[in-house]
C-alpha cells in the first residue's frame, strides 16, 4: 500500500447520485476523503480539458458520473459525455491522457452506494497502479 494520500476529483452531473450529507466541507466523500466531488449541472458539460488538467495537476485519478444513459436531464449531454470518453465526438480526450486513471458511472439519484463502491474500489486500484513511464524512470534513476 502507498504511503502517499491519494487525490481523486469527481467530476458529477447534480441530477445523478445525491451527496446530500455524505460529503465533508472540503467536498470529499465522508468515508473516503481520497474523493473529491466537483458537480456541474450535467455530465455534458464535463470537457476532455477538464480531465486532462486535473491529471496534470495531480490528481492520480478522475471519475466522471452522469445520470443513466437515455435518463439525462438536459437530453443527451450524458451521451455527450460518454461520446467524448470513447473518441467518437470532439472535443476528445488527448491520445496521451492515461486512460486506466479515469472511470465513467452512469448512475441515478438513488446510487451513492454504487457510486461509493465503485470510487472506493478505484482509489484501492490507484493505490497500487504504476503507470508504465513510471516504473523505467524510477529504474534509471536507480543506476
Amino acid at each position: 500500500m502507498s504511503a502517499k494520500k491519494l487525490k481523486v476529483i469527481a467530476l458529477v452531473c447534480e441530477r445523478s447520485v445525491n451527496f446530500k450529507d455524505k460529503l465533508d466541507s472540503d467536498k470529499c466523500l465522508s468515508d473516503c476523503s481520497a474523493v473529491q466531488v466537483i458537480q456541474v449541472p450535467c455530465s455534458g458539460q464535463i470537457q476532455p480539458a477538464m480531465i486532462d488538467t486535473a491529471l496534470k495537476q495531480g490528481a492520480d485519478g478522475v471519475i466522471t458520473t452522469g445520470c443513466r444513459i437515455g435518463d439525462c436531464h438536459y437530453r443527451e449531454g450524458n451521451k455527450f459525455l460518454k461520446a467524448r470518453l470513447l473518441g467518437e465526438r470532439q472535443p476528445k480526450l488527448r491520445a496521451s491522457v492515461d486512460r486506466k486513471r479515469i472511470q465513467a458511472y452512469w448512475l441515478s439519484a438513488l446510487e451513492f452506494h454504487r457510486f461509493h463502491e465503485m470510487a472506493s474500489d478505484f482509489v484501492k486500484f490507484l493505490d497500487s497502479y504504476e503507470p508504465e513511464g513510471a516504473q523505467k524512470s524510477q529504474k534509471k534513476s536507480v543506476s
